[in-house]
């Protein structure tokens, strides 16, 4: 008896797991979704504006550069003192310009994270509500490639787009 309560209760697992292993699977491609939000369009002006003033200033360093290049190469008078010296220069704007994109790289990354990781959060959110809304277990973005094989599924873009009321 107590052999046919445990194969009843392992068939019952079994049966359950078996069941929830079955569930809809749906696909949606989040770099298309990203596309059409407005939120979205928004933060990328913003760091697109941001991403130039750090472009501007790396031109003014550049053109400095490029300056002092000009002048060590086309300068022939120059002593030996003052073309080491000019060659010090440009030793230090060069390491200055490569320390400036490094840290200006840093920055935008930051500048995207913060104003995407909201919107990033929202929609998935929605995705997730939408997902449980039109009986959906796994919900699969393409987006990223890196699936390499999956059961044919639905894809919800559409959905997600009509609840955000997007064209």
């Amino acid at each position: 008896m107590k052999h046919l309560k445990m194969l009843v209760f392992t068939l019952f697992v079994t049966t359950a797991v078996f069941a929830q292993a079955q569930g809809k699977i749906a696909y949606i491609n989040s770099q298309d979704l990203l596309q059409v939000l407005p939120e979205a369009k928004d933060a990328n002006a913003k760091l697109t504006a941001y991403a130039k003033e750090f472009e501007i200033q790396f031109q003014s360093y550049y053109a400095e550069y490029q300056a002092l290049a000009a002048e060590l190469t086309n300068n022939t008078t120059l002593s030996e003192v003052a073309r080491e010296a000019k060659l010090q220069d440009a030793a230090t704007l060069e390491q200055r310009l490569a320390q400036y994109e490094q840290e200006s790289n840093t920055k935008i990354e930051a500048k995207k994270a913060e104003l995407f990781q909201p919107i990033i959060t929202s929609t998935t959110e929605l995705i997730k509500t939408v997902a449980k809304e039109n009986g959906y277990t796994y919900v699969i973005d393409n987006s990223l490639a890196v699936l390499i094989m999956a059961p044919e599924g639905d894809d919800i873009l559409p959905l997600v787009k009509k609840k955000l009321n997007i064209q």
